[in-house]
């Protein structure tokens, strides 16, 4: 019986790597309802307009902890759940949007279908963005011990401001 080569062996271990990691995606994605895909296609296409418009806009009390987080972003409409992801940069635009979840998520976003319309179709994504999570259209809680702790602390102040009306 012939014994592989360590050069064999790696090329062997090389190629099913690169299987693996290729069908991966094709997984995530076909776990999306049928609507996730037009929908991922329109908020891609909305994501250069938020991105030119949200250094002029307040993202109020979560503004700054929003910057360099990982986002996996839930979106339901009725019993279905649809999940993009992507990261905000230093100075909160998106960039990395992908279907699918991530990861390595530091974030998770959740809010409907019908949120996320509306969004994509303002004339400023930024503020709508905006608008929907001071309005409580659009919850952020923080994956992990530490941003768990800090994303409930956030919330808790947001909430308390809306009850006084300070936001």
């Amino acid at each position: 019986m012939h014994n592989p080569s360590p050069r064999s062996l790696f090329r062997i271990g090389l190629l099913v790597a690169l299987v693996v990691s290729a069908a991966a995606p094709a997984v995530a994605q076909s776990d999306q309802p049928a609507w996730a895909a037009d929908l991922y296609d329109r908020t891609e296409g909305m994501v250069e307009v938020y991105n030119g418009n949200v250094s002029k806009i307040d993202l109020g009390v979560a503004g700054d902890q929003l910057a360099n987080e990982r986002v996996n972003f839930r979106i339901s409409d009725g019993d279905e759940e649809a999940v993009f992801s992507f990261r905000m940069d230093g100075n909160n635009r998106i960039t990395q949007l992908s279907p699918g979840p991530r990861d390595d998520a530091t974030l998770v976003m959740e809010t409907d279908r019908e949120t996320v319309e509306g969004i994509i179709e303002a004339r400023n994504p930024a503020a709508a963005f905006r608008d929907a999570v001071l309005d409580d259209e659009i919850t952020i809680s923080g994956v992990g011990a530490v941003n768990g702790v800090k994303w409930s602390a956030i919330n808790v102040v947001s909430d308390a401001a809306r009850v006084f009306d300070l936001i």
